[in-house]
């Protein structure tokens, strides 16, 4: 009986200690800077960082420092913008996840299983925006412009070479192939993190959830 017991409460805790232990180092490692020497300069290229309370991503200008997304996202890509936008806001994701879970309402335990195991390609989503309102889950931050090249380099690596355009939840947004594969590791958040430490900014050493991005998107150091 002892034995069995013993054998229970393992099959209990097995699945208890990975998952404590991997919200034990997010929470540390996202509190955890990364370019500490980092100061916001006083002028530049205003971007933005949002989240929806789960999801994060970077939204910046549609032409800004020589950048041109035009280049990479064609008028006529999302089937309500026939005309180039202002402001462009950038995520990044699992395929399968982001098509068949438009809202939580579709939401299955097995879709999020594939996705935080990296079984799947992945997507850029893009929404097209004519303005941007600062705010609790949309905050601005300032780059030089050499910065700025190098978020626009991030973002446009991240795309697949094959291009593949799908439309997305609405008149004016659109999702395009991806490279990498998400995973537990490397979620959504993850990679908003690394393109805000790719560029230089003040940003978390590792971010799989959306708090440990906007934590220092919240206090740009002067």
């Amino acid at each position: 009986m002892r034995r069995a017991a013993r054998t229970f409460a393992f099959i209990l805790l097995a699945p208890i200690v990975p998952a404590a232990l991997y919200l034990a180092v997010a929470a540390i490692a996202s509190r955890t800077p990364v370019n500490d020497d980092w100061r916001e300069p006083d002028g530049g290229i205003t971007i933005y960082v949002q989240t929806n309370g789960v999801h994060t991503g970077v939204v910046v200008p549609a032409k800004a420092a020589g950048v041109d997304w035009s280049n990479r996202i064609h008028p006529g890509d999302a089937p309500g913008w026939s005309t180039t936008p202002r402001w462009l806001a950038f995520g990044w994701g699992d395929r399968d996840f982001y098509l068949n879970t438009p809202t939580w309402a579709e939401f299955s335990l097995l879709r999020g299983f594939k996705a935080v195991t990296g079984q799947g390609s992945t997507l850029v989503h893009v929404d097209l925006l004519e303005d941007v309102r600062p705010g609790e889950m949309v905050r601005p931050l300032q780059l030089t412009p050499e910065q700025y090249r190098r978020l626009s380099a991030f973002i446009d690596a991240t795309f697949a070479d094959r291009r593949e355009v799908i439309h997305g939840y609405g008149q004016n947004d659109v999702f395009y192939a991806a490279r990498g594969h998400y995973s537990a590791f490397r979620t959504c958040n993850a990679w908003t993190n690394e393109a805000l430490r790719a560029t230089g900014v003040r940003t978390a050493l590792w971010s799989p959830f959306d708090d440990g991005v906007m934590r220092w998107a919240s206090q740009p150091v002067r």
